[in-house]
């Protein structure tokens, strides 16, 4: 069966169609190898480091405390060559420390808008951990490149069911991402664990970006929220 995560990609290139995130599910970094040999592991100690070993590139070690963000983490890899790096369900202002899943990340093949199949690897946000669930509405979830800039996408609803530790104003919001500039665009209070659907003019209004920017739907809390199987963000949007 298909991932959500491919099935938002191809679709949205048609009509529009929804993305969900669960949890420990958010890909905040998506890797693919651009180096002319072979990779052994890509492997994340939370809180510490991430360590991806080739054959072209031997061992390089990226320390949470030196790249302290999401953005410069990623910046450090794209720097380096061997991996391509994207920052997806996540922001690159985000601290790295407490941010994502543990343990050895097994690769797997995303199949994007065009058709092509890429081996990719998905440093997941530890949900529990970074008090947040996050989705990145993108007409570039693959390594599409220069198609991205000739598209605008449209939110159209948010819906979600989160048991959080405290809901508070402002903790759902929408971004809009142009490169590295992030501008939040909205914001609401959040609802602890009840199923939750925010759209606008009965479902008939949309939140559209730029044309080549895109658009991150957050739900988040302070500090808590529970390590469940039964969250969920799910958006509904479409790509021009």
């Amino acid at each position: 069966m298909a991932s959500l995560d491919t099935l938002q990609t191809r679709n949205l290139a048609a009509k529009g169609s929804i993305g969900q995130v669960k949890t420990d599910t958010p890909v905040a970094i998506r890797l693919r190898y651009i180096g002319t040999g072979t990779v052994t592991s890509v492997t994340v100690t939370t809180a510490t480091n991430i360590v991806m070993v080739t054959s072209d590139g031997g061992t390089d070690t990226y320390t949470f405390a030196a790249y302290t963000t999401v953005g410069a983490l990623v910046d450090a890899i794209n720097a380096d060559g061997i991996f391509e790096a994207k920052v997806l369900d996540s922001l690159r202002s985000y601290a790295t420390a407490s941010q994502f899943v543990t343990g050895a990340i097994t690769s797997t093949s995303f199949l994007d808008g065009a058709g092509t199949s890429t081996t990719v690897w998905d440093v997941k946000v530890d949900t529990s951990a970074a008090f947040y669930f996050a989705y990145r509405l993108t007409y570039d979830r693959g390594f599409l490149k220069g198609h991205k800039k000739n598209h605008r996408v449209i939110l159209q609803q948010i819906k979600y069911a989160i048991n959080m530790g405290t809901a508070a104003a402002d903790s759902v919001q929408v971004w809009e991402i142009d490169g590295t500039v992030e501008s939040q665009k909205l914001g609401y209070l959040s609802v602890d664990t009840t199923a939750t659907t925010i759209n606008w003019a009965s479902g008939e209004g949309e939140l559209a970006a730029n044309d080549g920017n895109d658009l991150v739907i957050l739900v988040k809390d302070a500090a808590a929220l529970a390590d469940v199987n039964t969250n969920y963000l799910e958006i509904t949007g479409k790509i021009q």
